[in-house]
């Protein structure tokens, strides 16, 4: 809500370090994945950070993620809580989400689908519940089968549409 922007912006504005959570944000989260204590990839510990710690720089209105405190792995938590987003991911399974989503929002936009119906048409695909449909979810071999299906579907569309998916496909692998 608008006053729920204003309070997370005079909160983070203040340089506040430790984030006032919101339970009545937290419960309309669906899905939501316990807060990591431990890494995945090399078992350190986990703590709520500031973006300023992964970034040099504080980003959106709710500047908080979990970082491992060894390897660096993160991942951000939904507005206005403390639950991640997805799982901590590495440099190379973040950039691969980012290339994968990438292409998605681009099948969303060329079809003019709505989010939701994009991911019911990509869990599909993927063959997998619609439930677990979440790009902060996904592995590496989950975000190459989405990019293949994105691009598969982006070839398929209109000549237009093959244009600009023929551009947008050649510069995600660059």
């Amino acid at each position: 809500s608008y006053q729920d922007k204003r309070k997370l912006r005079r909160h983070s504005e203040t340089g506040n370090r430790t984030p006032k959570y919101f339970t009545d944000v937290a419960e309309r989260v669906s899905d939501a994945l316990p807060a990591p204590t431990t890494c995945r990839y090399c078992q350190a510990e986990v703590s709520l950070v500031h973006h300023k710690e992964i970034y040099g720089l504080s980003y959106g209105v709710w500047p908080y993620a979990y970082q491992c405190t060894s390897c660096k792995a993160h991942v951000g938590v939904h507005p206005s809580t403390n639950l991640p987003l997805g799982t901590l991911a590495d440099h190379a399974l973040r950039e691969s989400r980012i290339a994968s989503k990438d292409l998605f929002q681009r099948v969303l936009k060329v079809r003019g689908l709505s989010r939701t119906r994009g991911y019911q048409w990509l869990a599909s695909g993927m063959e997998i519940p619609k439930e677990s449909c979440h790009f902060g979810w996904f592995e590496l071999k989950d975000c190459e089968r989405a990019k293949s299906i994105c691009e598969n579907e982006l070839m398929e569309c209109s000549p237009m549409g093959k244009a600009f998916a023929s551009a947008w496909i050649s510069r995600s692998r660059n």
